[in-house]
């Protein structure tokens, strides 16, 4: 009983640290007895399928972040493009930990993009402008993306439907959703929807 608890602690802990305690009920599954049983033993994890690169992360020591596993994610998110890595949002790491567990996944998460250089994203913009014909839509990068600040992600979580991924996502109440064609976007600015 008491490794329950602790481990129950842990991931009330992380909800906490989402912001999210009783943000929604699909959480409420995360603190059934089983799931707390197992919290410890799963990592979170990412590939990027730009680089090839695939990490299982230990997001957490007790109830304590992981350092050595922050790095890691950090690296992961990083703009592949320039190799600029930063420290990105937390609240990004455990949420797609919480989505993992929630979709009972065994594959990787798809990280497509995390953190974008403002010269990655000027270049992205620049991109989608021109197949545009110059016109700004609602698929091309902002000026102010919140990947430039380390606070969004572009991802997949394979063999589960993208929108059922998007609706958990906006049940996080965490910020952001962008449903996209072949992926979706979340990030921890204010609380809006686009897309599909």
């Amino acid at each position: 009983m008491a490794k329950f608890l602790k481990d129950r602690r842990e991931i009330l802990g992380m909800v906490g640290a989402l912001g999210l305690a009783g943000a929604s009920p699909a959480l409420e599954g995360l603190l059934a007895p089983a799931a707390a049983e197992a919290a410890a033993s799963v990592p979170l994890r990412l590939f990027n399928p730009h680089t090839k690169e695939r990490y299982d992360v230990q997001l957490f020591v007790g109830s304590q972040w992981n350092a050595a596993g922050l790095v890691v994610c950090d690296w992961m998110m990083r703009d592949w493009r320039e190799n600029a890595v930063v420290h990105c949002d937390r609240r990004l790491y455990a949420a797609m930990y919480v989505l993992q567990r929630y979709f009972n996944s065994r594959d990787p998460i798809y990280v497509n993009s995390g953190y974008r250089s403002p010269t990655t994203n000027a270049m992205l913009r620049k991109r989608s402008l021109s197949e545009t014909g110059g016109k700004a839509t609602w698929m091309t990068p902002a000026i102010n993306s919140l990947h430039t600040q380390a606070r969004a992600v572009d991802f997949v979580i394979p063999g589960v439907d993208l929108a059922k991924v998007g609706e958990a996502i906006w049940d996080l109440n965490l910020g952001g959703l962008g449903r996209y064609g072949s992926f979706n976007h979340m990030d921890t600015g204010t609380r809006r929807r686009w897309g599909r």
